[in-house]
């Protein structure tokens, strides 16, 4: 089979490399789809401590199972899938509240397709045993394009985001970066029928592309008074959640400026680990009673949500996928750092 092999950072060859061979308990996936994660943008780059070369990357998929091993029950040949690519350990504190993104095994292990196991930047996958045991495998709906479903798992992380900032009807929020991640923020929070939606981003192209999605009011922090225009749009309250989408330091930094009194503020971008370090206003934590938290990663039960809501027509799918490229085309496309140009980029082996 064709994949896309990463052997270094800015080294990444398309290869024949045997077709995976599966066990009992095992299935072999055809690879229909697989976004590209700005993730894999800084793998590709960088490297990560959990990928060992030469490895295939990717681990926004969706695929049809071509093939299943004698033991397995829960799918058959022939059906549509997308991956949670987290293999969850299933029995830790975490997992059994249902967290299974903070699972505690999988932080030490980072056993997940793209990382630990060969990911979809091919044309077939293999799914070992104890990660189809753990429910790695979730089935497309009806009335799902496979297109669509490669990007339910990034939508299920900002799913996460917004239920954990507990995004309620009749409220407002300011939502910081307008990447892939930002945009679908705008969509959920129209979904959960957020009153006022007020969308911040310095790079012009990226606002311009957002407006699609159907925010309020959309700023340039370098051109307008961004605490100026929330206060505005808020009767001078601030907003009820703040969502920091965007791995900016300055931008988590004056989040809370942003929040009304309860407010929930969402450090949801991470930073690189050399500039971490963030100076907050706790005088405005304290006397406005702000809830300052995070979210990381998604469930599988997420994603099925995103890939139901897509299916019925009340999240957009194909909006957000901005281009789709052949598997020859992605070592370039990476080289020449056109990431940010997009929103959601498919690879179609």
């Amino acid at each position: 089979m064709k994949a896309a092999v990463f052997h270094a950072p800015g080294d990444m060859r398309i290869e024949t490399v045997p077709t995976p061979t599966i066990g009992d308990d095992d299935v072999l996936l055809k690879i229909h789809a697989c976004a590209i994660c700005g993730t894999d943008q800084r793998i590709f780059r960088h490297g990560h401590k959990a990928v060992k070369p030469p490895h295939i990357l990717g681990h926004e998929i969706a695929a049809t199972v071509s093939a299943v091993g004698k033991n397995v029950t829960d799918c058959r040949v022939g059906d549509k899938v997308c991956l949670d690519p987290i293999v969850a350990c299933g029995t830790c504190s975490c997992c059994k509240r249902g967290l299974t993104n903070l699972c505690l095994v999988f932080k030490q292990t980072t056993e997940a397709f793209g990382y630990f196991y060969p990911g979809g930047f091919a044309e077939y996958m293999a799914v070992p045993g104890r990660a189809v045991r753990r429910g790695t495998l979730l089935r497309v709906p009806a009335g799902l394009s496979l297109d669509q479903a490669a990007i339910a798992e990034p939508m299920a992380c900002a799913l996460n985001g917004m239920t954990t900032s507990q995004m309620s009807v009749g409220e407002s929020i300011v939502i910081i970066g307008t990447g892939p991640i930002g945009c679908m923020h705008i969509s959920l929070a129209r979904n959960l029928g957020a009153a006022r939606i007020i969308v911040a981003e310095i790079q012009p192209d990226r606002l311009e592309m957002a407006r699609r999605f159907g925010a309020d009011r959309y700023v340039n922090p370098q051109t307008e008074d961004l605490t100026a225009a929330v206060m505005q749009e808020t009767d001078g309250l601030g907003a009820s959640v703040v969502m920091v989408a965007v791995s900016n330091r300055m931008a988590q930094q004056n989040a809370v400026a942003l929040a009304a009194p309860r407010g929930r503020v969402n450090f949801f971008g991470g930073l690189p680990k050399d500039d971490f370090q963030v100076t907050v206003d706790s005088n405005a934590v304290h006397y406005k009673e702000l809830y300052l938290h995070g979210t990381s990663g998604t469930t599988g039960a997420k994603i099925e949500t995103c890939m139901a809501l897509m299916a019925a027509g009340r999240m957009p799918g194909r909006e957000f996928i901005t281009r789709t490229l052949a598997l020859d085309e992605l070592p370039g496309y990476l080289a020449a750092g056109q990431f940010g140009n997009d929103l959601k980029v498919i690879v179609k082996p």
